[in-house]
């Protein structure tokens, strides 16, 4: 197959690319286009007639022979071809794909038809033969500078772990810092999804079998074949044989000092000299910002959201009004790049305000891919993900912690818990790790809370579990203990020193006050002691 790529063979040249549809291949300035079989298909058709409308029903046809599809996956992998085809100049200049609403799509940009040979030696021979990333990756929002420091950490480092909650787009990542490692690692860079195993004894032959190697003894043939070799392995989906990860990769390091780790995992290896980067949500502007269009589009959330729904909803242009109420979605949702794209696809089902009113009293909207894993088809799949591999302590523990309904410090853990200090500090620190609650350190004072997606999703787990009333309990007089110290310092502190040791009680104290309202007569002791704690917060 090699030896064919240095023959001639038909090509497209417009702008900056060469396609040559009998390799699937195209070129951007002589370096290949990762994008989808669907999307080459594509542009072949339009490409082939220039100039001319080639409506719907043909492009469905090229791209899906014999199988039946909706409009939907034409727009989508259109917008996916659309980001492949810009060229990173001008982000306003026309596309080279025109849309003719209702009837199909013209290539609208100059081709010329030409014989090409691709030598062997060329990069795009050489890359497709040393690696096994897939074809088709979206474009990347807000994680530029991450994504450039862990690949120049790589030089240094030997294994890089990515950490972060589901969905937050730790694959997303690696996939970009691997892309762009594969100049630099002479024997590949080598994909492993471990999210099939069932079984940590099972990673090394996982691994064996994504650089090419079968043996009886899986283990024996991983270390034997990279001893010598100079690669970079992308361990994905980490977390749920973390033991059997971890310890292949202890010896891994060990074996070949030419073999570099990026991992992708909910939770850090442990393993001695790893290097962990912990993502974090997209930005998106503040509450109460009232930016100005421009302004709100800078802003990788919102700029996702955006996205996402116009290939969705290929008429979808926002008003400066509809990216206020994106900001408030994208803020509701932590800023998780797969919760934003889940909320988007239901733009053209809801419109942006019904759609931030159905996410602010349910999350179950956020559904609807039927390809992929399965832990990430829906928001709730991608949480229960997580919650299925706690402990029956940590997972008790998370329940309790969701009857906060902001940040909450040790104190507060170990109260709604009823635990000791010791054991909500353990117990509490597992669950950092899990990123199942974040952790934010001001000076020497340390608060913690739970994305929102998580706590809803923790909080219908309490009430199944039918210790939500006595959990409810504690934190009622946790909050009474906080507010009735407050009080008694109120004259003893500066006001903003105060403000700033209890403000965020307020909240906890509306959520108390509303627990004891509801159960009547039985917590009304409770509510008038909120009620009086509660004074100097008025």
């Amino acid at each position: 197959m090699i030896d064919d790529l240095s023959q001639p063979a038909l090509s497209y040249a417009f702008g900056p690319f060469v396609l040559m549809p009998e390799r699937q291949l195209l070129l951007r300035r002589g370096e290949p286009v990762r994008i989808g079989g669907r999307a080459l298909d594509l542009l072949t058709a339009l490409v082939e007639r220039a100039g001319e409308l080639v409506g719907k029903r043909e492009l469905l046809a090229r791209a899906w022979p014999d199988v039946v599809v909706d409009d939907s996956n034409l727009k989508v992998n259109m917008a996916a071809l659309r980001r492949a085809l810009d060229d990173g100049a001008d982000s306003s200049a026309p596309s080279c794909i025109a849309t003719v609403i209702g009837r199909g799509y013209r290539f609208v940009t100059q081709v010329e038809r030409t014989d090409v040979t691709a030598p062997t030696g060329s990069p795009q021979v050489r890359h497709a033969a040393r690696h096994n990333l897939p074809v088709g990756k979206t474009r990347v929002f807000g994680r530029t500078e991450l994504i450039e420091a862990v690949a120049d950490q790589l030089d240094t480092a030997r294994l890089v772990t990515l950490v972060g909650s589901g969905g937050i787009g730790k694959t997303t990542v690696a996939l970009e810092i691997a892309e762009r490692s594969l100049h630099r690692f002479p024997d590949g860079v080598w994909l492993v999804d471990l999210s099939p195993l069932a079984d940590g004894d099972r990673v090394p032959g996982a691994i064996a079998a994504a650089i090419g190697g079968v043996s009886n003894d899986a283990s024996a043939s991983l270390y034997e074949r990279v001893r010598e070799r100079e690669m970079l392995l992308v361990l994905d989906s980490c977390e749920h044989v973390i033991d059997g990860v971890a310890e292949c990769v202890h010896r891994l390091l060990a074996f070949a000092a030419g073999v570099r780790i990026l991992a992708a995992s909910r939770q850090p290896l442990m393993v001695y000299g790893e290097r962990v980067r912990r993502l974090q949500g997209l930005s998106s502007p503040p509450d109460g910002a009232g930016l100005e269009r421009e302004a709100a589009l800078r802003y990788p959330a919102i700029q996702l959201f955006v996205e996402r729904a116009s290939e969705r909803f290929e008429d979808f242009r926002p008003s400066d009004e509809a990216l206020q109420l994106a900001a408030d979605i994208c803020r509701l949702l932590d800023g998780v790049p797969l919760a934003i794209e889940l909320a988007a696809t239901r733009v053209d089902t809801f419109g942006v305000p019904g759609l931030l009113e159905q996410l602010t009293s349910r999350l179950c909207v956020l559904a609807g891919r039927r390809a992929g894993p399965e832990r990430h088809r829906t928001l709730t799949a991608t949480i229960a993900w997580s919650f299925a591999m706690l402990s029956p302590a940590e997972a008790g523990c998370l329940r309790a912690l969701a009857v906060f309904p902001g940040s909450f410090d040790m104190e507060g853990a170990r109260a709604v818990n009823g635990v000791a200090d010791s054991d909500a500090l353990s117990t509490l620190a597992l669950l950092v790790d899990k990123s199942l609650v974040s952790a934010e350190a001001d000076g020497e004072r340390v608060t913690y809370r739970l994305m929102e997606m998580t706590r809803r999703y923790c909080l219908d787990r309490l009430l199944a579990s039918g210790e939500h009333a006595e959990v409810c309990r504690r934190h009622a007089e946790h909050v009474c203990a906080v507010l009735e110290r407050a009080r008694s310092e109120w004259s003893q502190r500066p006001a903003t020193e105060w403000g700033v040791a209890y403000g965020r009680i307020i909240d906890d104290l509306g959520s108390a006050l509303a627990w004891t309202s509801r159960d009547g007569s039985a917590n009304r002791a409770l509510r008038t002691r909120l009620t009086l704690a509660g004074i100097p917060c008025r």
